[in-house]
């Protein structure tokens, strides 16, 4: 489960063979520190982050997997891990943390996945309507989606093989903040408020 693979026989009967009470703990730690976890659970990552070629295009990927990897690799907490995708700026070829915004274009893209990966939560049904199964607003969903407002990226150039993809990119991009950006809430017809879900308006 740590490193995706199973244990050689040799490995298992070895295992068996230990007679401490911490010989479980020992054999975790042993199995984090092999290069194996961090292959593993970037691999896993790269996955809910949304890396693939079509929109980060395979250098993108290359330096976001390869990032991923070297956190995992060097025991970042999650914390930072996580802050420094959320905040990440500049070029996606440089600063490769900037590639989640990359890959999530808009908005709504941003706060769904945002919701889903680092929260826990699904927001889709609240887009529409207020959620059925939880306690989130359709009000809490647009105000969430509006703390992505400004995040906003400029295509250097692009690439693309297929000029009828909008999808497809190929090139270096800038992630900024800009000056201005909104998102309307549909109910209201009014600018959403950037709040954070659960806070109180």
């Amino acid at each position: 489960d740590l490193v995706g693979i199973a244990p050689t026989a040799e490995e298992a009967r070895a295992f068996t063979r230990l007679s401490g009470t911490d010989k479980r703990a020992c054999l975790i730690e042993a199995l984090l520190q092999r290069p194996e976890f961090a292959a593993f659970w970037a691999l896993k990552w790269s996955d809910l982050l949304r890396s693939e070629e079509r929109t980060l295009d395979q250098k993108g990927v290359q330096n976001f997997h390869r990032w991923i990897r070297q956190s995992i690799a060097e025991g970042k907490p999650m914390d930072e891990f996580v802050r420094e995708l959320i905040g990440g700026r500049g070029s996606t070829y440089a600063s490769p943390a900037a590639n989640y915004y990359r890959a999530n274009r808009d908005p709504v893209a941003r706060a769904e996945a945002t919701a889903q990966v680092f929260l826990g939560t699904r927001l889709q049904c609240a887009q529409c309507h207020s959620h059925p199964f939880d306690r989130w607003t359709q009000d809490d969903y647009y105000n969430w989606t509006a703390l992505f407002s400004r995040v906003q990226y400029k295509v250097l150039e692009n690439r693309r093989q297929d000029s009828n993809d909008s999808h497809e990119f190929k090139g270096e991009q800038i992630v900024y903040v800009a000056r201005k950006g909104e998102v309307k809430n549909p109910r209201t017809g009014k600018a959403a408020a950037p709040h954070m879900l659960g806070e109180s308006v």
